[in-house]
């Protein structure tokens, strides 16, 4: 691999976890405003935030001057906010179930990177780093070190695992399908992901719970909380879309995604008022720590492509450009005057 190559794939990594990162704080940021909204059904908030999105994306559409996809792209987005949904779907039905919430989380973020990576390796050809079997079981046992997975009870039928595992598989497919839609702007992936949850959310409300507004919109505070949401949670997923657009592998991204169990863990210590316990904070310094050893790899690449690239001797076109370049590379002036 050229050092031109292993440059540029290391800045768009740098780049793609910079965004995954600030997709994580803004998304965090989200949980811990929603859960100041307890009178909201799950079902309204979705169809409330996400039609604020839907505008969001279409207004920035509108002034950026994209274009409309069409025919095998719109089916591809359209699945995307289909696997969007489904994740979201299968999440709460985990959260809700008989599962211990520790189990749920780990068992979503441990399936999730290793659906997506795998798929990614074999649908799109993608490589998978040396690294990335280690960072991994890293992760996964700061994961389980901060959410503490529990035995399940007895009375939880078997099956019920499936949910999270689920979860995992239909938020890796998201994710790779952002992958291969790379060549699109964000707000593109945005706004069909916007058509189909607005759309789900409609129809659950009304066939579900009919008695029930879609738009339970006053002037209070819960509203305001929900609008807020809204704009911060736009951000965050156009960020989460451009940080797996941007990394050379899928891989990358999937191990910045795991910032997001320290973030809960923050959230829940200082605006929640959790003790924090020893075996927490060694799980959170665990994935912090990845994340910073990688970053600080993949800068050490680029500056190291950089100096390379800045140390490279120009090949000479001809024999009296050798006589000058006699010091670089004598082997070629032999070869000149042999001729």
């Amino acid at each position: 691999m050229g050092t031109q190559t292993v440059n540029k794939a290391a800045a768009s990594d740098l780049m793609g976890v910079f965004f995954m990162i600030l997709s994580e704080v803004l998304l965090a940021g989200v949980n811990s405003i929603v859960k100041f909204v307890p009178d909201w059904s799950s079902q309204q908030m979705m169809v409330v935030r996400y039609s604020i999105d839907f505008v969001l994306c279409g207004a920035a559409s509108m002034w950026c001057g994209y274009k409309f996809p069409r025919g095998q792209i719109v089916v591809k987005l359209l699945l995307r906010g289909l696997a969007y949904v489904c994740f979201i779907a299968l999440l709460w039905s985990s959260i809700r179930s008989c599962l211990p919430l520790g189990d749920v989380v780990v068992t979503v973020i441990a399936s999730s990177p290793i659906f997506l990576v795998a798929s990614a390796h074999l649908l799109l050809k993608e490589d998978i780093p040396a690294v990335w079997p280690l960072q991994v079981v890293i992760c996964l046992a700061g994961a389980a070190l901060v959410n503490k997975p529990k035995a399940v009870d007895a009375d939880c039928p078997a099956s019920t695992a499936l949910l999270p595992f689920g979860a995992g598989f239909a938020g890796a497919m998201m994710n790779l399908a952002s992958r291969s839609l790379k060549d699109l702007p964000p707000v593109t992936l945005c706004l069909f992901n916007d058509i189909v949850a607005v759309a789900f959310g409609l129809t659950w409300s009304l066939l579900f719970t009919p008695g029930e507004s879609p738009f339970p919109v006053s002037e209070d505070l819960s509203t305001m909380l929900v609008i807020v949401s809204a704009f911060v949670g736009w951000m965050g997923l156009l960020s989460n879309v451009k940080g797996y657009q941007s990394v050379s592998v899928s891989a990358v991204a999937s191990i910045a995604g795991y910032v997001s169990v320290p973030l809960s863990y923050a959230s829940q210590v200082f605006m929640f008022g959790e003790m924090p316990d020893r075996w927490s904070t060694i799980g959170t310094l665990l994935i912090c720590g990845i994340n910073v050893a990688a970053t600080f790899q993949k800068w050490r690449a680029m500056n190291a492509a950089a100096k390379n690239d800045s140390d490279y001797a120009r090949l000479p076109e001809s024999c009296d450009e050798t006589e000058k370049a006699a010091l670089h590379v004598p082997a070629l002036k032999d070869e000149c005057v042999g001729a």
